[in-house]
């Protein structure tokens, strides 16, 4: 049924949503050296929406899984811009949507995050004024130098702490002490350290209290080393660093020795039902993130989808949560309907 608030939205996916139509459009958009790499087949429709809530109204969108002529596939992302003036935020706002559809293929699968497909980017306008917006994100970076343009997705620097030379973490003395305390190697560099963090400050304390916490060492280990060292204000910070840190584990001992005391006071009447309700509680909640997902993909959910899913185990629910993250339409997502 049409959305009568969004007649835009309600056109462009009309024009687009048929494969045939929409293979149309890219032979006749795409650019040669892209177009030409394309397989025959028509494009895959994929269900759901990338844009932001609040831009619903003036954007419009729809993405469509092709085939390559080298054997992969690729998406292609076509962003209808509906306002009468273009937005110069639009690059910005592509981009996010580019990164949201990446998210939705990969999930957590490691094989996926290591091969992302292409996207290709499409913007359809059919404003009165001019367009005004940027080509891309690196036009909008206040900056002459490509060096420092870095663009979302296209590369990152790598520090590697552990694969440098000591003498290459930093020529500021605090922040190599700081790095070397993060590669485990503290307690041979002790002098170095007591020498680089200034006396009395918050760093010299926090960087103790990490060796404490982290480091395999004993209390009194450390404290010989420093004062064998010579650094006895070290020694004796390590004395009170230790006993804040004993106090907070007794207090959070305390206070859970507490509630199990009181929870194993209940009556077993009482603990049986918090257990029934818990378990509950979680199985409706994760059909309500169910309900939500689906929604948000393929729109209002038909009655017999949410008769299945009220009548439907937690093994169930998980199996069409795995489901909903690259399912194309709600028959793929409910063919992963296993028996209890």
């Amino acid at each position: 049924m049409a959305d009568l608030h969004n007649p835009h939205d309600t056109l462009f996916r009309a024009l687009l949503s048929d494969p045939g139509r929409a293979g149309d459009f890219l032979r006749d958009h795409l650019p040669n050296t892209i177009a030409g790499q394309l397989a025959p087949a028509p494009p895959e429709i994929l269900e759901g929406s990338f844009i932001d809530e609040a831009l619903a109204g003036s954007q419009s969108d729809l993405l469509l899984k092709v085939a390559l002529k080298a054997g992969t596939n690729a998406f292609v992302y076509v962003l209808a811009e509906h306002k009468s003036a273009p937005d110069p935020a639009l690059p910005l706002q592509l981009a996010s949507y580019m990164i949201r559809i990446w998210k939705r293929h990969a999930g957590t699968r490691a094989a996926r995050l290591r091969a992302l497909p292409p996207i290709i980017p499409v913007v359809v306008y059919h404003g009165a004024a001019t367009w005004t917006v940027a080509d891309s994100l690196r036009d909008m970076i206040a900056t002459e130098d490509p060096d420092l343009a870095f663009l979302p997705g296209a590369g990152y620097i790598l520090r590697n702490l552990r694969a440098m030379e000591i003498d290459a973490l930093s020529r500021n003395a605090a922040l190599k002490a700081g790095f070397i305390t993060l590669r485990r190697e503290a307690l041979a560099f002790l002098t170095e350290i007591a020498r680089s963090l200034p006396a009395g400050s918050d760093l010299r304390r926090q960087v103790l209290e990490y060796v404490l916490r982290v480091y395999n060492v004993d209390m009194d280990d450390l404290r010989a080393l420093l004062r064998t060292g010579g650094h006895n204000e070290l020694e004796a910070l390590v004395g009170t660093i230790a006993e804040t840190l004993l106090e907070q584990g007794e207090a959070r001992g305390l206070a859970k020795g507490k509630a199990e005391g009181e929870a194993h006071g209940l009556a077993k009447g009482k603990a049986e039902g918090e257990a029934h309700g818990l378990a509950k509680g979680k199985a409706e909640g994760k059909a309500e993130t169910l309900r939500r997902q689906l929604e948000r993909r393929f729109g209002p959910l038909p009655r017999d989808i949410e008769a299945r899913i009220a009548d439907a185990g937690p093994e169930r629910i998980e199996a069409w949560l795995d489901a909903v993250l690259d399912a194309p339409d709600l028959a793929t997502v409910f063919a992963q309907d296993r028996p209890h």
